[in-house]
C-alpha cells in the first residue's frame, strides 16, 4: 500500500450538473457510481469508478436485482447520500488515454459535523504505540504489519530525532504530499498533533522517515474530533482533517501556542509567522509564490531570480531551456513549474516528460513514421504525438500543456527537431506539423486518430533540459536564435536552504490557457529606444568580428517581450535592469564563441573595442553584473583552451 497509485482516499457522491447522482445500471445489470475525489493534493483523477463489488466486506449495502433499475437506483443513493467514501484508488491507463480510476476497498463515514461539498481534506498518519490493542487487532484483520517500535510519544518523537524509519502508514503516498504536522493517538484515544515536520519518505522495505525542523511541538486535536473523519477499525494509520482546520491547527504549531517536548533544543520559532499565499488574484506573483511554495513543500531550494527568470521566459518563449550542473533540479523546477499552473495531476495528461536518445537523428524519433506496409501511422514512444493531437481538441483548446524534452542535446537538436524550428517561429494560424502526405487521409488504419497534420496551439509551452559535458552536443546558432538558455544557479547550501513557514495551500482550479495567456503583454517599455541602441552597439561589435555573427531581429524583438512581460513587482530586486542583463547572457552571450584569433579583442579588457565599453557607455541601463563575469569567463577559456566555448 506505499505505491502511490494505491493511495487511500476519500470522497463523495458525485452530482451532475442538474444535480443528479452519477448512479446506474451498466450494461452488466449491476450498479455503477462515480466518485468525486475530496483529497488534497488533488488525486491523478478527479473523479473515480465503483461498484457494488468494490465494498469492503464489513460494508452493508444491499441490492435487490428483482426490482426496477430506477428503485435499485433510489435504494442505494439513500444509504450513501449522506455519507462519504474511503477507497484505494488503482488507477490504470490505456494507450495513453486515461480512464476514470477504479476504486477497491470500499468503506463508508458518516459526513461530520459542518461538511459542505466543498470541503477538502488532507491525510494525515497517525501513529500508536507497539502494543496499542486496537491497531494489533487491526494489523491481525489486515494481515498488514505496521513495524512499530516504540512504547510511547516519547519514544516516538526519539526516533523523528533520531531519523530512524517509524513503520508504515497503510494507504498513506509521501510521494504526493508531506504534511507539516503528524498525529499521536494514546491507548486512551487522546490525539495529539506532533510537528513541525518538513519531509517524509520511504525506505526501499515500505517504512516512513520523517525529518523534523530543529523543535518539535504538540497540541491537543481531541477537540476537533468532530470535524476529523477517522476510524481506527477502517484505518488506524490515517485520518482526513479538513483544510481549514489543518490550517488551523499547523498555526497552532508554527507559532508555538502548542506544548513543546522539553528534551529539544535551539528554540527559535518565537516570531515566526505563516506564510499565506493569496489566490485570489491571478498575477505573474501568483505564480512565483507558487513555484516558492511547492519547492519548499517538496524541499528543493531555488533562488527567487530563477523562478522570475524561467517565468518569463517560458511565457513569452517559443523554447525554454534549462541548462546547469547535474542535479541542480531542471527537471524537478518544471514539475513545479507545473503544479504551479495546476496541470501535473490531472485527468487529461497535459504534463509530458521526453527522455531524449542520443540515437535519434531525423524527426521520426520524436513523431513516428507512416507504415506502408500496414497502413498505419505509428507515433513514436515518447507520446508527444498523442499530447499534440490532445492538445488540438476542441474541448482541451483552452487547456495549458507543458512539454518537457530531457537532457535535449545528449542528440542534435536541429535534426530531430528540425521541424519544430521553423514551425514556431510562424504565425500562430500558420503553426502545422505535417506527419504524412495528405493523399494518405482516409487510407491509413488510424488516419481518424492520427491526422495528417497537427495545428500546434499557443495553449503548449516547449522547455528543454540540458547537461554541458562530454557526452552532449553544443547548440547550433539556429538553436540559440530561437531559445532563452537559462543558466540556474545554484544557491549557497550552506546558509541559503532554509525552510519557509508556508501555510497549507488550498486546492485551486488549473490556469486556463486564456488565464495565462492573458499575463502576456504587448507594450514595449519606454526605455526601448535605448535598448535597441544598445544591442545594435553590441551587433556591430560581433559582425566587425565576424559577418556570420550578430543579432537579428528575432532576436531583438525576444528580449523586448522579455522585458515588458516581466511581474508588475520587483520580486527579489529582479528588475529591468537585471532582466536586460539576464537577458544579454541568456539570448546573445551564448552565441560568442570561436578562436582566440577571432574574439580576443572584443573580449580581451584593454582593447580598443569591447563588451566592457558598451557596458560601460549604457550603464544607466543596468550594471551588467552577470554580462560581466560571462566576459570573465570566457576570457579564462581562451586562455586555456584557446577557443571561447
Amino acid at each position: 500500500m506505499n505505491n502511490p497509485k494505491d493511495r487511500q482516499i476519500i470522497g463523495m457522491l458525485n452530482y451532475d450538473s442538474n444535480e443528479k447522482p452519477n448512479v446506474f445500471i451498466n450494461r452488466n445489470s449491476a450498479i455503477q457510481y462515480m466518485l468525486k475525489a475530496l483529497i488534497l493534493p488533488a488525486a491523478n483523477s478527479g473523479f473515480f469508478t465503483g461498484y457494488m463489488s468494490s465494498f469492503e466486506n464489513n460494508t452493508i449495502i444491499e441490492d435487490d436485482d428483482r426490482l426496477e433499475d430506477d428503485d435499485r437506483i433510489d435504494n442505494f443513493i439513500n444509504l450513501v447520500k449522506d455519507k462519504l467514501f474511503i477507497f484505494s484508488c488503482h488507477s490504470y491507463y490505456r494507450n495513453y488515454e486515461p480512464e476514470f480510476p477504479k476504486m477497491s476497498n470500499v468503506n463508508l463515514m458518516p459526513m461530520p459535523d459542518l461538511f459542505t461539498p466543498d470541503t477538502y481534506f488532507y491525510s494525515v498518519p497517525v501513529f500508536a504505540a507497539a502494543n496499542d490493542q486496537m491497531t494489533n487487532e487491526w494489523e491481525e484483520e489486515h494481515k498488514w504489519n505496521l513495524y512499530r517500535e516504540y512504547n510511547n510519544i516519547e519514544e516516538f518523537t526519539r526516533f523523528i530525532i533520531d531519523k530512524k524509519s517509524v513503520g508504515r502508514i497503510y494507504g498513506y503516498s509521501a510521494y504526493e504530499f508531506c504534511p507539516s504536522f503528524i498525529v499521536w493517538r494514546d491507548e486512551d484515544g487522546t490525539l495529539s498533533a506532533i510537528g513541525n515536520i518538513i519531509n517524509n519518505y520511504y525506505t526501499v522495505h515500505g517504512g516512513l522517515h520523517i525529518f523534523n525542523e530543529e523543535n518539535l511541538y504538540k497540541t491537543d486535536i481531541c477537540d476537533y474530533m468532530k470535524y476529523i473523519i477517522y476510524s481506527v477499525n477502517i484505518n488506524p494509520t490515517l485520518m482526513f482533517i479538513p483544510s481549514s482546520l489543518y490550517k488551523e491547527i499547523e498555526q497552532k504549531i508554527l507559532k508555538k501556542t502548542s506544548t513543546k517536548f522539553q528534551f529539544l533544543e535551539n528554540d527559535h520559532l518565537d516570531s515566526e509567522e505563516l506564510i499565506e499565499i493569496d489566490t485570489s488574484y491571478r498575477n505573474d506573483e501568483l505564480i512565483i509564490s507558487l513555484m516558492d511554495y511547492y519547492s519548499q513543500k517538496e524541499n528543493l531550494f531555488y533562488s527567487l531570480k530563477d523562478f522570475v527568470n524561467v517565468h518569463t521566459a517560458i511565457k513569452c518563449s517559443n523554447l525554454t531551456i534549462l541548462s546547469g550542473l547535474s542535479g541542480t533540479g531542471k527537471s524537478q523546477l518544471i514539475n513545479i513549474y507545473a503544479k504551479a499552473l495546476g496541470i501535473n495531476h490531472d485527468d487529461d495528461n497535459r504534463l509530458l516528460f521526453v527522455p531524449v536518445r542520443p540515437s535519434w537523428n531525423d524527426d521520426s524519433d520524436l513523431l513516428g513514421y507512416m507504415d506502408m506496409a500496414h497502413m498505419v501511422y505509428r507515433p513514436s514512444g515518447t507520446g508527444f504525438v498523442d499530447l499534440l493531437v490532445n492538445a488540438q481538441k476542441e474541448e482541451n483548446k483552452n487547456k495549458l500543456f507543458i512539454v518537457c524534452f530531457d537532457e535535449m542535446n545528449l542528440a542534435r537538436v536541429e535534426h530531430y527537431f528540425s521541424q519544430f524550428l521553423s514551425i514556431l517561429e510562424r504565425p500562430l494560424n500558420q503553426r502545422e506539423l505535417r506527419l504524412y502526405d495528405k493523399r494518405y487521409t482516409n487510407k491509413l488504419y488510424n488516419s481518424n486518430e492520427y491526422p495528417d497534420k497537427i495545428w500546434i496551439g499557443d495553449n503548449i509551452r516547449f522547455i528543454g533540459t540540458v547537461n554541458i559535458d562530454e557526452t552532449t552536443y553544443h547548440f547550433s546558432d539556429k538553436v540559440l536564435d530561437r531559445a532563452n538558455v537559462i543558466q540556474l544557479d545554484v544557491l549557497d547550501y550552506s546558509r541559503q536552504w532554509t525552510k519557509k513557514p508556508y501555510a497549507a495551500l488550498e486546492s485551486i482550479a488549473s490556469w486556463s490557457k486564456n488565464e495565462y495567456n492573458s499575463l502576456i503583454c504587448e507594450n514595449m517599455d519606454s526605455d526601448i529606444q535605448k535598448i535597441r541602441g544598445l544591442l545594435w552597439d553590441i551587433h556591430q561589435l560581433i559582425k566587425n568580428v565576424n559577418s556570420k555573427y550578430g543579432i537579428g531581429p528575432r532576436i531583438v524583438k525576444s528580449i523586448e517581450s522579455y522585458i515588458c512581460n516581466l511581474p508588475e513587482t520587483v520580486i527579489d530586486g529582479f528588475d529591468s535592469k537585471t532582466a536586460l542583463d539576464y537577458q544579454i547572457v541568456q539570448r546573445i552571450l551564448t552565441k560568442v564563441r570561436g578562436p582566440e584569433n577571432q574574439l580576443g579583442e572584443i573580449l580581451r579588457p584593454g582593447s580598443e573595442e569591447n563588451f566592457e565599453k558598451i557596458f560601460n557607455k549604457y550603464k544607466d541601463l543596468s550594471g551588467f553584473e552577470r554580462c560581466r563575469k560571462e566576459i570573465i569567463q570566457k576570457q579564462k577559456e581562451l586562455e586555456t583552451y584557446g577557443y571561447c566555448i
